[in-house]
């Protein structure tokens, strides 16, 4: 019978490679990892930002360009990072974009930029970060998805079809190397109030109040709080959850959207 895998038990100090971690979700993760003694990676297209955000945990991260449309840039961020680590334990695929217009004046350009991002650079990622923990024999890798990958999303047709390929991405990966040693899951978060969100409702381009009224919960997500999801799939707590998508929305996904409306007293 297969041992109780997923995480090396007996690692002393273990570690994370996150991308997209220069900001938001990704930046939160970091932070929460480091905070509980992992040794972190904060990959982003993005260098300086992310040298200026690692230089607060001096001697703990590391910071390296990554473009995950770039199998060498990949290829070099997962090299360098486990030269200086000597080990990766878990794996967050976080880098996404969108673009936003309707279906029948999208661009192939940027529904193309979105896939290739979003879901090639997940690819990227995942085989070589599995190169590494198939050696090793244990890892946790978790994919960032959404609720929008279950849904229509008008407006962002390529951003919806990369996060539904992500979820099906993640569950054939952890099938595949369950019996090797490796969990494979996905985070899908409802709408974050990301620095980047809250800039976009402060200058007017985005209404707030529709996605509040929609959202059981009636507010945003804090990153943190993605975060915490994320840091649960790659511990050992989360050693028997493979292949799993963990909504983090505020009950947006349980909500079909029709509202309850109490029946009449009989004879009014």
């Amino acid at each position: 019978m297969p041992s109780r895998r997923g995480l090396d038990m007996t690692a002393e100090v273990r570690t994370v490679l996150i991308t997209g971690a220069a900001r938001g979700i990704g930046w939160a993760t970091a932070k929460l990892f480091c905070g509980n003694g992992w040794n972190v990676t904060i990959g982003d297209v993005d260098i300086v930002e992310a040298r200026m955000r690692a230089s607060a945990y001096p001697g703990r991260m590391l910071a390296l360009h990554l473009d995950v449309t770039d199998r060498a840039s990949v290829e070099a961020a997962f090299a360098t990072s486990l030269a200086r680590w000597g080990r990766l334990d878990a794996l967050v695929n976080n880098a996404g974009i969108q673009r936003h217009a309707p279906l029948a004046e999208l661009s192939f350009e940027n529904w193309l930029a979105v896939l290739d991002i979003n879901l090639n650079g997940c690819f990227h990622c995942l085989k070589a970060a599995a190169g590494i923990m198939l050696r090793q024999g244990s890892g946790a890798i978790v994919n960032l998805a959404s609720v929008a990958a279950t849904r229509g999303a008008p407006g962002r047709a390529p951003y919806a079809a990369s996060k539904a390929a992500i979820v099906s991405l993640t569950k054939t990966a952890a099938v595949e190397w369950a019996e090797l040693g490796l969990r494979v899951n996905a985070v899908a978060p409802g709408y974050v109030e990301t620095d980047l969100v809250r800039n976009v409702i402060a200058e007017g381009r985005l209404d707030v109040q529709p996605i509040l009224d929609r959202t059981p919960a009636r507010r945003l997500a804090d990153p943190a709080e993605i975060a915490h999801a994320i840091y649960f799939l790659c511990s050992p707590e989360a050693s028997y959850v493979n292949g799993h998508v963990f909504h983090v929305d505020g009950g947006f996904e349980a909500d079909y959207g029709v509202p309850f409306f109490p029946p009449k007293p009989v004879g009014t």
